[in-house]
This record gives structure tokens, C-alpha cells and sequence, in this order.
């Protein structure tokens, strides 16, 4: 599939990829920052749902429902991609009922490095075909994208310690 956009954002953390695979596996981290009201999220929250597979198996269906600004949301993701303790990705199934984004694919990748782990996350995604993503055009698009991938990885270094940039 053709995206029209991507963001991404990384962190060198201070433990063994095992750990922040472990950590990263579970929708409910990844997924932390739209469970939460927030500015970006418009005070609105996201409920997550998953599957037998609990979002840890390829094949697995997370949900998630919300409400913002009057309008119901929905999306369902499908992992397409599970190797502990190295990468994990999703993908959108079907057409997401979202406000600024549309389709997407997102996942990502553990790299080990001398002190521990790189962790990057990314994520390709389309704009919103909503009447008010639409409007609105592709700037809050990208905004929420980065917000989003920085906060995944803010998650994972509030769990972990940080290691210092250079350590290769």
C-alpha cells in the first residue's frame, strides 16, 4: 500500500532488547497515550480491544472506539509482523473512522547497541478523508503523527533509563 507520509522517532534506552520488546509488545503501552485525554486527542480517549491473540500474535486484531468533537471513532489494526525481540508491525484493516489520519502502518524495531537498546518507532499513513480531516488538510496529520510516535518512545524511556545518544 502507498502511504502519503511518515514520521518517526527513536530512543537508546539502558537494557537488553528482550526487556523493551517485552514492554513494547503490549497494545496498552503503545496505545498508552490515546487512552489518556490530552490536548492532541482533543480531551477524547481511545478503548482498546483485543483478541485471544492479545495483539502479540501475527494475525491478531486490536480495536480501539472513541469519541471526539461528536464523532465516533474507530479503527482495527491486524499485526502483520511479530519477531521477538527485534520488530513488530500493524496495519489498519478495512477504512478507519479517524479524524486527521486515515490508513496506516506502524510498528517498530529493536536494535541491540553496546549499552543496551535503540528503539525506533515509525509509522506510514495516509491522510484523513473525513469532512474535517479533509479540510483541514495534511498539517494536523503530521503533527499528530509525530505526537504520536514521539510518545511511544517517551513511554519506553520512562520505563527504562536512557543511555547517552552516542553509545553505538
Amino acid at each position: 500500500m502507498n502511504y502519503e507520509a511518515s514520521a518517526s522517532s527513536s530512543i537508546d534506552l539502558l537494557a537488553p532488547p528482550q526487556q523493551v520488546f517485552a514492554f513494547l509488545d503490549d497494545p496498552s503501552v503503545v496505545g498508552a497515550h490515546m487512552q489518556r485525554p490530552s490536548l492532541m486527542m482533543f480531551g477524547a480517549t481511545m478503548k482498546y480491544d483485543v483478541d485471544q491473540g492479545n495483539g502479540q500474535v501475527v494475525g491478531s486484531i486490536i480495536k480501539m472506539r472513541g469519541k471526539i468533537l461528536g464523532m465516533n471513532l474507530l479503527v482495527e489494526e491486524i499485526v502483520t509482523e511479530w519477531q521477538p525481540p527485534w520488530r513488530k508491525s500493524w496495519q489498519t484493516l478495512g477504512h478507519p473512522k479517524l479524524l486527521v489520519i486515515d490508513t496506516y502502518h506502524m510498528g517498530f524495531v529493536v536494535k541491540p547497541i553496546s549499552v543496551g537498546s535503540r528503539v525506533i518507532v515509525k509509522i506510514d499513513y495516509s491522510y484523513s478523508h473525513s469532512p474535517l480531516g479533509s479540510r483541514l488538510g495534511g498539517i494536523p496529520a503530521k503533527a499528530y503523527a509525530r505526537w504520536c510516535v514521539s510518545k511511544m518512545t517517551r513511554e519506553a524511556g520512562n520505563r527504562f533509563a536512557q543511555a547517552p545518544r552516542n553509545g553505538e
